[in-house]
C-alpha cells in the first residue's frame, strides 16, 4: 500500500493526521490518561522497543498492550504504582509523513522527543525515536490500529511508567 501518484493524499487529510499526532500528544502532557486509549481501536497493537529489540521481535519489548482495557488497565496501575513521580512531560512531534494510503487506514510516520521537568529541577531530555503507525480511518475518524515507539537509543529508560 505505498504512496504512489495516483494516491490522492489531500492537504485535508495531512491536516487531519497533524492535529491526530497533536491532540495525542496534548492529551499526554497534559496527564489526561484515561483519554489515551480512545485514539485506539478496541483490538490494536501498541509497542514500546529500542531498534535494536524492534530487529529481535516482540518478545524483546519494552511495553505491549493489545486492546483498550490492557491500555485502561495500565492506566490504574500507573496510579497505583510506588515508583510515579509526579512531573510534567512534553512531547514534541515533528516530521511526520504519510508512507502508504488507502480509502481504509493510513501508515504514517513521525519522530517524537519527549522532555520531562520534575518539580524543582531543570527540564531533561528523556526520550526521543520515531512512531511507526497503522492510522485506521473509520466514519470520518482516525484511531491508531497500530502504534510502535521506537526508541533512538538502546538504552531504555530506568523507568517506563507513563505511554509515550
Amino acid at each position: 500500500m505505498p504512496v504512489t501518484d495516483k494516491t490522492v493524499l489531500t492537504a485535508e487529510l495531512r491536516l487531519d493526521v497533524q492535529e491526530f499526532y497533536s491532540r495525542y500528544a496534548e492529551c499526554l502532557d497534559g496527564g489526561r490518561l484515561q483519554v489515551w486509549p480512545e485514539f485506539f481501536l478496541d483490538y490494536c497493537v501498541y509497542r514500546v522497543t529500542t531498534r535494536r529489540n524492534l530487529r529481535l521481535g516482540p518478545d524483546e519489548d519494552l511495553m505491549s498492550l493489545s486492546t483498550r482495557t490492557g491500555m485502561r488497565d495500565r492506566i490504574v496501575a500507573i496510579g497505583q504504582s510506588e515508583d510515579y513521580e509526579p512531573h510534567v512531560q512534553r512531547h514534541l512531534v515533528s516530521n511526520f509523513r504519510i508512507q502508504a494510503a488507502s480509502d481504509e487506514e493510513l501508515r504514517a510516520q513521525a519522530n517524537f522527543h519527549i522532555l520531562r521537568t520534575f518539580p524543582e529541577r531543570r527540564t531533561e531530555s528523556f526520550l526521543s525515536g520515531t512512531y511507526n503507525d497503522r492510522i485506521a480511518i473509520t466514519a470520518g475518524r482516525l484511531h491508531f490500529r497500530e502504534k510502535i515507539c521506537v526508541l533512538d537509543s538502546d538504552v531504555p529508560p530506568d523507568s517506563l511508567v507513563y505511554p509515550i
